[in-house]
This record gives C-alpha cells, structure tokens and sequence, in this order.
C-alpha cells in the first residue's frame, strides 16, 4: 500500500470511530435518559441503565483509542505527505 492508501484509511477510521462515539452519546443522552426517567422504580432504572452503560463503554473506549491512534497517524503523515509534495 502507498502512503496515501494509510493516509485515506487512518481518516476514514478517524472519522467512523468518532460517528459511533458521537452517536453512542447521543443516543443515551436524547433516547435512554428520557426512557428511564418515565419508569417508575428506581432500582429497575439504576440497574437497566448500568448494564446498557457497561455494554456502551467497551465501544466508547476502542472508539476513543482508535480516534486518537488515527488522528496521530493522521495529522503526522499529512504533514509529511504535504510537504515533499
């Protein structure tokens, strides 16, 4: 693969892992909290709410490692791309 091939990848992982993040935190904060809000007991409402969080933080964290991964590949190989052009 040519450098720009890693360039194109490492932005295109950038850019999806930070849409699932986003999102991730979207849905939560607009669909899942106003949905738990509404049900009456408290406990059932701790306890969904830990077990779906717990499910979500395993894809906010490869979210968050590969955006930053990507983002420093990113940033230091288009500098380099750019310049010798």
């Amino acid at each position: 693969m040519k450098d720009f091939d890693y360039f194109v990848l490492a932005r295109s992982m950038h850019v999806l892992a930070i849409i699932i993040w986003i999102g991730g935190v979207a849905f939560i904060t607009t669909v899942l909290l106003p949905a738990l809000n509404k049900m009456a007991n408290k406990e059932q409402r701790v306890a969904l709410f830990e077990q779906l969080e717990h499910k979500f933080a395993l894809h906010a964290k490869l979210a968050t490692v590969t955006t930053g991964i990507s983002g420093y590949y990113t940033r230091y190989h288009s500098r380099c791309m750019f310049q010798s052009a």
